[in-house]
């Protein structure tokens, strides 16, 4: 089987310019929400590349995307995996459709002759969904803004403890590195931390 591809930012958008014109030349408009580290290369400033495309259409819509996608991957030698759906199971029940929790990104080919509409999530929906992927033991516990997205069932006293050691590190975090003048600090959606 082929390897995944090394997406960059502009091989993602020229994919997914190529996955939209192929539906649109079937007379098609697929809504799809992209996720993972794809939709933190579209939406912000701190992710360069990844080797697939997290995407969720609706029942219809993720049929038509998935063969095209198999025909991309055949056109270009890579793996038929190279855009899934493996992040469903990460979605929240909490969140209906498109229209909570989303924005839309763009339109490809393009904004007046779409057949591809690539939604992502908002940054909360986006951080709750990769700390519920986290692969760490479950154990009980709950933490609230988990709760906003998932079940209270489901979050676990794990994820806490690894959030907790996460934001006790030191604090050299995005304030201070947009203060040295060395880095610039990370932006979603247009929306950066206030420093």
């Amino acid at each position: 089987m082929p390897a995944h591809p090394l997406l960059t930012v502009e091989l993602l958008h020229d994919v997914l310019h190529e996955l939209g014109g192929l539906a649109r030349g079937e007379g098609k408009v697929i809504e799809v929400a992209i996720y993972g580290g794809s939709a933190l290369m579209l939406a912000s400033n701190f992710r360069v590349s990844t080797r697939d495309v997290d995407a969720v259409a609706d029942d219809d819509g993720q049929r038509v995307i998935e063969r095209l996608a198999g025909l991309i991957a055949a056109r270009r030698g890579w793996p038929p995996d190279w855009l899934n759906d493996q992040v469903y199971p990460f979605l929240s029940e909490l969140v209906d459709g498109l229209d909570n929790h989303h924005r839309l990104y763009r339109s490809y080919p393009s904004e007046h002759e779409p057949g591809l509409r690539v939604f992502v999530p908002s940054a909360e929906y986006l951080l709750a969904m990769k700390l519920m992927a986290m692969r760490i033991p479950d154990l009980d516990g709950s933490m609230d803004f988990l709760e906003a997205f998932y079940p209270q069932a489901r979050v676990s006293q794990t994820v806490v403890a690894g959030l907790d050691e996460m934001f006790a590190k030191d604090d050299t975090g995005p304030k201070a590195a947009a203060e040295d003048g060395l880095h610039v600090a990370p932006q979603y959606l247009g929306r950066g931390r206030a420093t």
